[in-house]
């Protein structure tokens, strides 16, 4: 049915009003009283761009009675770290072989998460008839359906719809990108940006105090008659009306608290708990700046905590394309992690990714702790997919892997005792090793356990949503308790 003039005019002002903020605003609202579905436990999730080498992340150390350690050292002659270089960091043994494994040695943050029970390491996970394309390969992820034969919504979105059914005006997940990834498509209100700085009310800076408070009531009164108007004119009307008035809310909240983050983002050395800084070095910590973001979304607005009602967050570290320049592991004893910190980690590209990677989670984790929030939070790490088994190059400074299959994921969360919430952690190996002696047809491993089945423990035991609606946002897929919450 074509518009009439006024609604012609009310959707051209609502449209060209709502296109003057940056496109963080996903449909959002007024109201400060939180819904339903704003409150209770938190996830965040951190995701690995580019396919993560989970083959240098979760490490063979020995054989036992199979030949992942034999065939890892021959496919990678440079690329490949000593088993001596492992034992600080060595975790369970795989359940097919009862070989030793370990994670990087520069991920001594989540050794000491996996040695307190709060880590989950899911090895081998993946799903069948792997796609090697990035582009897919995180569509089926978002999306929880390899085939992708499903809706075009991805699983936290559709989650969020099962979670605030009959709530409108619920804003409960915030992405900390300057676009809404795909994993949160759905009919729920979440919010992207990518700083806290961007939040700003878009008039001219030569406005009087009282000129812009004239410019904003104007604004809000086209957004109310946009919202009475229902449909999409309201949903427009709803995004700015939100704007103008969450803006402020969000603006308020404060990373003070972050000791652990500041301290590895800033490059100082803590007094007491922590030390997550290397002394006078600053460096590009994107995931650590994120997840700062994302603490003081948690811990509310300041003065007084008031919840904000976000508690689903997403944050992604990049950089895990490497075909080549990958880097040899130095070992620790030849040269510390705060020299490596103060060199830029020369030559160690991946080796860089795992000290930020498992610097920034780890300080989170502390921070969370500090800030009582750790007893309601779970963190989840996934990558698109893994690397080739066998390096490639002529096995020297200009090797890397190409992309490949399966890898581990990665759950962190409140253990029993710890936990505020209605399960708790069961830290350890899930899933098991690929063998890297039989792989699959392109030479890639096979995956052990169905990335689908990490989601689903997710729905059931941390959302406490049911085996019905597991079901119908996997799209028919049957999960199976795996173990690491309960």
């Amino acid at each position: 049915m074509p518009f009439n003039r006024r609604e012609f005019l009310q959707g051209t002002l609502a449209a060209a009003a709502a296109a003057s903020f940056p496109t963080i605003w996903m449909r959002a609202r007024e109201a400060r009283a939180l819904d339903t579905c704003e409150q209770g436990i938190n996830f965040v999730i951190v995701q690995l761009k580019g396919g993560n080498d989970g083959l240098n992340t979760l490490i063979p150390m020995t054989d036992g009675t199979g030949q992942n350690r034999t065939v890892y050292t021959a496919k990678r002659p440079y690329l490949g770290i000593n088993p001596s270089d492992l034992a600080a960091t060595q975790v369970s043994n795989d359940p097919l072989h009862n070989g030793q494994l370990a994670l990087h040695p520069h991920m001594l943050g989540l050794k000491g998460l996996f040695d307190s029970g709060n880590l989950a390491v899911l090895a081998g996970c993946h799903y069948a008839q792997p796609n090697l394309s990035h582009d897919v390969s995180e569509r089926i992820w978002y999306r929880a359906d390899p085939p992708l034969h499903g809706p075009g919504t991805g699983w936290v979105g559709r989650v969020l719809d099962g979670l605030c059914v009959g709530q409108p005006l619920a804003v409960p997940a915030v992405d900390t990108s300057s676009q809404l990834t795909p994993l949160f498509y759905g009919n729920t209100s979440v919010l992207a940006f990518d700083s806290l700085l961007s939040l700003s009310f878009p008039t001219l800076g030569s406005l009087s105090t009282t000129q812009k408070a004239d410019y904003k009531a104007r604004f809000l009164n086209i957004y109310n008659q946009a919202i009475s108007s229902g449909g999409y004119l309201g949903k427009l009307g709803g995004s700015g009306y939100a704007a103008v008035s969450k803006i402020n809310d969000y603006k308020t909240t404060t990373s003070t608290t972050a000791t652990n983050l500041n301290d590895l983002i800033n490059g100082t050395t803590l007094s007491s708990s922590g030390a997550f800084g290397v002394s006078g070095k600053t460096q590009g910590y994107g995931l650590a700046k994120s997840l700062r973001t994302i603490l003081a979304l948690m811990k509310g607005e300041q003065p007084g905590n008031v919840p904000l009602g976000c508690r689903i967050f997403r944050a992604s570290i990049g950089g895990f394309d490497t075909h080549g320049d990958q880097g040899a592991h130095i070992p620790l004893g030849t040269k510390s992690i705060a020299t490596k910190v103060n060199e830029g980690f020369a030559n160690e590209n991946y080796g860089a990714l795992m000290h930020r990677l498992d610097r920034a989670v780890s300080a989170f984790w502390q921070d969370l702790k500090d800030n009582n929030l750790h007893g309601n939070t779970v963190v989840m790490a996934f990558s698109e997919f893994g690397r080739r088994i066998e390096e490639n190059g002529n096995h020297d400074a200009d090797s890397g892997t190409d992309h490949g299959s399966a890898g581990p994921a990665f759950v962190i969360g409140p253990k029993a005792g710890e936990s505020t919430a209605a399960a708790h952690m069961v830290g350890g190996l899930y899933g098991a090793f690929p063998e890297l002696n039989v792989p699959d047809s392109n030479g890639n491993m096979v995956y052990q356990l169905d990335f689908r089945q990490m989601y689903g423990e997710l729905m059931t035991k941390w959302f406490g949503l049911g085996n019905g609606t597991v079901s119908t946002i996997l799209n028919g897929f049957s999960y199976s308790p795996v173990g690491f919450l309960v």
